[in-house]
């Protein structure tokens, strides 16, 4: 019986932290990390060659281009690219994402 309290006090444990480090989410930052690759460090490319500098738009537009992106209603010829990028994405890392890049404004 002491065996299977403990397994499930542990089972309990991992659980909690799980759920608050999923409830919490990544900061826009770290989320950003993913994109500096193409967008450059402070937003500043046009990704690809094909894409605006994301620098400049506010935290509304991102949110919005990253919904689409999302959901297929937005993007020209990344579209497909982006929609594999963002689709994991929750809610609450779209805004912690849009927040950020918008603080990259040049």
């Amino acid at each position: 019986m002491k065996t299977i309290t403990k397994t499930i006090k542990s089972l309990l444990v991992a659980t909690a932290i799980i759920s608050s480090s999923t409830l919490l989410g990544a900061d826009g930052s770290t989320l950003y990390k993913n994109c500096a690759g193409c967008h450059g460090m402070s937003g500043e490319k046009v990704a690809l060659g094909k894409s605006k500098v994301i620098a400049n738009m506010s935290e509304d537009e991102i949110t919005n281009a990253i919904n689409g992106y999302k959901n297929g209603t937005y993007g020209g010829a990344m579209k497909g690219l982006m929609k594999g990028q963002v689709v994991k994405l929750s809610g609450d890392d779209v805004k912690s994402l849009a927040t950020y890049i918008a603080s990259l404004k040049q």
